[in-house]
């Protein structure tokens, strides 16, 4: 299992992730993000490509939960479904690995708000690759 799944990037910051749980045996993992009044659009409610982020994020930490150490992994598809308007605050992911390969892994994710309402779902398919500094 790959290791530091908490270490964030630039862009995970920005979207205030923070993984608060993974099931390695359901390859499963659970993911909290802070939606600023920023990532609103001009009437209020979460802009569709800041919810499309916050899918892309637990998909691909999904993925890389799973993998060893000497890889690595990035998005060639997301596909996303919006199913209700999102507001600012706490929204939790919940990203599951669907079926892996030797060179791909396919993982979903469903965002709630507060509430526990769905308001998105997404599908992605990831390329794994292997780090160039590894044996």
């Amino acid at each position: 299992m790959q290791a530091d799944l908490n270490r964030q990037s630039p862009f995970g910051k920005l979207i205030g992730t923070n993984v608060t749980r993974t099931d390695p045996t359901r390859r499963e993992i659970e993911v909290r993000y802070e939606a600023k009044p920023d990532f609103t659009n001009r009437i209020g409610t979460l802009a569709g490509g800041m919810i499309s982020a916050m899918l892309d994020s637990s998909t691909g930490l999904a993925a890389l939960a799973v993998q060893p150490e000497h890889t690595f992994v990035v998005h060639t598809s997301l596909e996303v479904q919006y199913l209700k308007p999102a507001s600012c605050g706490v929204l939790t992911a919940t990203a599951r690995v669907i079926e892996q390969t030797d060179r791909e892994v396919q993982t979903k994710s469903e965002l709630r708000d507060a509430d526990g309402v769905v308001v998105a779902r997404g599908r992605a398919t990831l390329r794994i690759l292997r780090r160039r500094d590894s044996p």
